[in-house]
């Protein structure tokens, strides 16, 4: 998306906003693994609010050159508890 509200305050550059989904945004926080990512993807994940293989399929989608993280990603996913 992009309109007046995704662009710098003088008006250019304009900037793209992108709209994800749940899965793909939990993706995005664990490829990232900071502490606040891990927390609110597990809030999510034990609220049932997304689907965690789901999360676990698109992290095998990753670009080789982020392997290690999305490794890392998918350890953390295996072990959290499921609804």
């Amino acid at each position: 998306m992009q309109n007046a509200n995704t662009a710098a305050l003088t008006g250019e550059p304009r900037y793209t906003g992108l709209c994800l989904d749940k899965e793909d945004l939990c993706v995005a926080k664990l490829i990232a693994l900071r502490e606040k990512d891990r927390n609110f993807v597990a809030a999510l994940l034990h609220a049932d609010l997304v689907d965690g293989d789901l999360i676990a399929s698109r992290l095998g989608t990753i670009p080789r050159k982020h392997d290690v993280a999305a490794e890392a990603a998918l350890r953390w996913l295996d072990a959290q508890p499921r609804p």
